[in-house]
């Protein structure tokens, strides 16, 4: 064995033992708001707004991060295009497209070969087989005020990761989230701002992969080797409007 190899062993190997004698303390999940996911909504026709939000590919961004027993990686996805429709009643549609081919990951905590690596990986046919599947999407389907007694009690406000939680949300968003060519709808809170002719929306939550088909090491009892179903997803998006 090298030497490299021995220390990432023994390190892995304290981590683990570390957890276990810990319990919760080294629980590396992120704690932020869950998303209601359900079976995908059927959507009927575009509403009529007299104004189009184009999503700015360049001040736009998704982030991720995924949670394993012994820490946690991050990254990022480009979003390709999209577009926001938005009437004076609030009701709203759009769509997303994410470009799956540019995933990166993005992780300060290791080295420039180890997160090719693991992009590398990531985009294989054990997670999101980008190759055939280059796309993402979602699919707004309904926007409502946000209400903090809809929150489940088992969401507390406060945790650790509370950096990531979005800060005074306006809405709740529900849309359809297609990924590997599986869809399911998911409802999550947002912060919604309209200035002049920018939108801006920001939203961070939890979804559990293996609803996409993403199982790959998702079973306990791999151990250390788990790697967790909850994925950590943030949406930061800014959009001009575009008058008709």
């Amino acid at each position: 064995m090298t030497k490299r190899y021995l220390h990432i062993l023994k390190y892995n190997t304290l981590a683990l033992l570390f957890c276990l004698a810990g319990f919760t303390a080294c629980d590396t999940s992120v704690k932020t708001d869950n998303a209601l996911v359900g079976e995908a909504i059927t959507t009927k026709t575009k509403i009529k707004a007299p104004t189009v939000f184009l999503i700015d590919t360049a001040k736009s961004q998704l982030t991720w991060i995924g949670a394993k027993m012994t820490g946690r990686h991050n990254g990022y996805f480009k979003i390709k295009e999209g577009e926001l429709h938005l009437n004076e009643s609030q009701q709203a549609s759009g769509n997303i497209l994410i470009d799956m081919t540019t995933m990166q990951a993005d992780d300060k905590t290791i080295d420039k070969a180890s997160n090719l690596k693991l992009t590398k990986h990531l985009k294989s046919e054990d997670f999101f087989d980008c190759e055939k599947y280059k796309t993402a999407a979602f699919e707004l389907t309904a926007l409502a005020p946000y209400d903090s007694s809809q929150v489940k009690p088992t969401q507390p406000r406060t945790t650790p990761d509370d950096a990531l939680r979005v800060k005074n949300p306006t809405h709740f968003v529900t849309g359809n989230l297609t990924i590997k060519d599986i869809t399911k709808s998911v409802t999550f809170p947002a912060r919604i701002t309209l200035e002049d002719n920018q939108l801006k929306a920001k939203a961070n939550f939890n979804i559990d992969r293996t609803k996409w088909g993403l199982i790959y090491r998702s079973d306990k009892s791999l151990g250390d080797q788990t790697i967790r179903p909850k994925v950590n997803i943030g949406f930061d998006i800014v959009a001009t409007a575009q008058h008709n």
